[in-house]
């Protein structure tokens, strides 16, 4: 839906802008009409990106929770962070929202009509926590959800945030060798040395110019195609079912999609929800395709009356911690409690397994790049030493 700034005049008489969105012109007109505005200018206008960040979905349930804990209506509490909010697509979306509620319409109505910021599982346990009266204990939750999603997404790049350095000084180190140092080398011994290239310095000379040639004549392919692969559905699930073959990470991601399950089940069975919708939202969170068509399997047996924990135990990828959290937390009549508890350690094993996956990449590609330094300096530094020890004779 296109955005639009307007200026206007309040009823007040007081000068007042932002953005709305809105389908056209007459809309956007007609919207402000609506709130009793008198227009001054609408224009339509765009933005160089209209991503909604996790960031920004954290701030803005951050404002909304603390606002109802101080009794705030929860429609006053999006108008007010509309107001001074930076991202100016969301505080668009969020204007729109909080007309909708001023109208009279129902919360998850009201947010249904942004779906393409709010994703089905906050709408669902809105829409849960509408029907039960408990928004303010939900709103706490889903903030607590996003907090971890932005803590263990800030792990992973710290976690490779040295292995990218070190792969980026390595290039910088190969293409000043071979590209300049080498040739002043070559150069070097044909004019005062004996003539005679050392082999070794041969191939590094020769050899990997065409190696790096071969990789740069990929590399505008490879980044064409990145996109695909890391912003569409399709592209990530083939991604992921490539990394799932590597032990290490196929632990990471099964950790990964099992905790944001089990969080939100437990959140959703604490909104009071029917056990088959909260596994519902629960699984809409898990994006790798095998994990979730297993999950959905298993939901489906729950669905024909099946014993919980009986259904889960069917599962070939599901962790033997979260079988036993189900399995204790149905028989003790307590699913959510055991799901929090199972999602706590969860979540700390996944802080965890991050955090040595990426001493495994630093300490792996150090190595590595220290071979190939060595390697480099010694075919080029070689003929040399050679030169000076001949010089010397």
């Amino acid at each position: 839906m296109p955005t639009y700034k307007y200026e206007a005049l309040t009823k007040y008489g007081f000068k007042k802008d932002g953005f709305i969105l809105a389908d056209n012109y007459k809309s956007a007109y007609n919207f402000l009409c609506e709130k009793q505005y008198q227009p001054m200018k609408i224009k339509k206008v765009y933005f160089s990106s209209k991503k909604i960040t996790l960031e920004d979905l954290t701030t803005f349930f951050m404002h909304i929770s603390s606002q109802l804990k101080c009794g705030v209506g929860i429609y006053e509490a999006i108008e007010s962070f509309s107001d001074f909010y930076g991202n100016k697509v969301l505080s668009a979306t969020l204007v729109n929202i909080s007309d909708s509620l001023k109208k009279g319409e129902s919360i998850h109505t009201a947010f249904e009509k942004c779906d393409f910021i709010f994703n089905g599982v906050i709408i669902g346990l809105l829409k849960s926590a509408e029907n039960t009266g408990n928004i303010a204990d939900v709103v706490v939750n889903i903030l607590d959800f996003l907090k971890l999603q932005m803590d263990w997404k800030n792990n992973v790049k710290r976690a490779i945030a040295y292995p990218i350095f070190i792969t980026v000084v390595a290039l910088i180190v190969l293409i000043f060798s071979i590209g300049i140092l080498g040739p002043q080398v070559v150069s070097l011994v044909q004019n005062y040395g004996d003539g005679e290239i050392p082999a070794l310095t041969r191939f590094t000379i020769n050899v990997l110019p065409r190696i790096s040639e071969i990789i740069c004549l990929f590399l505008p392919g490879v980044l064409a195609i990145l996109p695909f692969f890391l912003w569409t559905k399709k592209g990530n699930n083939l991604l992921l079912r490539v990394m799932f073959r590597i032990p290490k990470i196929k632990g990471l991601i099964i950790k990964i999609s099992m905790w944001q399950f089990c969080k939100i089940l437990h959140i959703a069975l604490e909104a009071k929800l029917d056990f088959v919708k909260a596994l519902d939202l629960a699984i809409e969170t898990v994006k790798f395709d095998l994990i979730r068509n297993e999950l959905q399997s298993i939901r489906d047996n729950i669905e024909d009356g099946y014993k919980i924990s009986e259904s889960f135990a069917n599962g070939i990828i599901i962790p033997a911690e979260t079988l036993m959290a189900i399995y204790v937390g149905e028989e003790g009549n307590d699913l959510s409690g055991s799901l929090k508890h199972v999602s706590e350690s969860q979540y700390q094993e996944m802080l965890f397994n991050i955090g040595s996956l990426g001493q495994i990449l630093g300490i792996g590609l150090t190595v590595f790049t220290g071979l190939i330094f060595i390697f480099i300096l010694c075919s080029l530094f070689y003929p040399i030493y050679s030169y000076i020890e001949i010089a010397s004779v």
